[in-house]
């Protein structure tokens, strides 16, 4: 079922699963007793999970994640619930609000509302009896699955201090501060780990704007302004890049000014991303990933157990990192291309 945050009417039909409950018995006392009246075959009902499709166009890995999430649900048994919005924190906790409405059995909370603002929808959902999971944020007193941020930020560090001998000026570019926190938390490891050596220096950080705009043009226009600041080949020896958009228009800057002298480090799949870094001229030399689509059934699956009255506990689950070479951004694109176009077919019948 998938109803737009502008149109919230209800759509009807609601599908349910049945199953023999009791055959042996029935078969003894039918033996025993022909006159006993045969039980009513027992109906189970579908465990109605609710789901914001707030993405936007940059949004592929989420998208990913939001496919594989609702195509676990449907396998355990489930009943996707969905509402579409846009990829900001008002949209997404409209969304919830909607869904809340929808008679669903669990509602999936993320991706950018941190706790305390997605608190006052779980203490709603909780007196309505609705179990609340968190996906790749924390959730009030609800279990939740992230990807591993810390883990992130250290491989990103540890790859680039021996991709360049722990040495250079170096700046981060992601989207801006408080807009995801995912983000924060990494570039602030990574900091933190320059931080211990002498001969790295960071510059200040490179804001990206937000989701709903052209980030591409956004990461462009960022690292001209960078590079005619520095102007001196090997003034900049690296750009880590936590958000690929970003990466795409840094690219394209270093292109346009000619500067073969800065290395690019990313973080986040996408089909452009990977068809970029596997050219070889490319300045992308590294990347990060978050494995979205196991965030996805993670997710369903602890939202399937809350759904059928299971306990479980409010721990944070995290996925592993992912990380790839230039010489395996082609490999790289052909999975992540096959499964965006799953994804795309699969989310079509849910306003995705």
């Amino acid at each position: 079922m998938t109803d737009d945050i502008n149109h919230q009417d209800p759509t009807g039909g609601v599908s349910r699963r049945g199953f023999l409950a009791g055959t042996g018995s029935t078969l003894a006392l039918a033996g025993l007793a022909g006159t006993l009246a045969a039980p009513a075959i027992a109906q189970a009902k579908a465990v109605r999970v609710g789901l914001g499709l707030n993405y936007g166009p940059f949004n592929q890995p989420w998208r990913r994640g939001c496919y594989t999430l609702l195509k676990k649900v449907v396998e355990l048994g489930g009943e996707p619930v969905t509402v579409r919005g846009t990829p900001s924190k008002q949209s997404e906790q409209d969304s919830a609000r909607t869904l809340l409405d929808r008679d669903i059995d669990v509602l999936v909370l993320g991706i950018y509302s941190l706790e305390s603002e997605t608190a006052y929808l779980v203490e709603e959902a909780q007196r309505r009896g609705i179990k609340t999971v968190g996906f790749a944020v924390p959730v009030k007193d609800s279990p939740f699955v992230t990807e591993d941020t810390y883990g992130t930020g250290t491989v990103m560090g540890y790859h680039v201090m021996n991709a360049t001998g722990r040495q250079g000026t170096f700046v981060q570019t992601a989207e801006s501060r408080g807009f995801y926190t995912p983000f924060d938390q990494e570039g602030d490891t990574f900091a933190l780990m320059a931080s211990y050596e002498p001969r790295m220096k960071l510059l200040e950080f490179m804001s990206g704007s937000v989701s709903t705009q052209d980030q591409i043009s956004k990461g462009r226009e960022n690292v001209l302004s960078l590079l005619q600041a520095n102007p001196q080949p090997g003034s900049i020896t690296g750009i880590i890049s936590w958000w690929w958009p970003l990466t795409i228009g840094a690219a394209q800057a270093l292109r346009q000014m000619n500067r073969t002298d800065v290395r690019i480090f990313n973080h986040y799949f996408s089909n452009q991303l990977l068809e970029e870094m596997s050219q070889p001229d490319s300045p992308i030399e590294f990347s990060t990933d978050v494995p979205w689509h196991t965030m996805g059934e993670m997710v369903a699956e602890t939202a399937i157990k809350l759904g059928q009255g299971e306990e479980v506990p409010p721990f944070h689950s995290r996925v592993p990192v992912t990380q790839i070479t230039k010489d395996q951004a082609a490999e790289a694109l052909a999975e992540v291309q096959k499964m965006d176009e799953e994804a795309i077919a699969f989310l079509a019948q849910y306003g995705g």
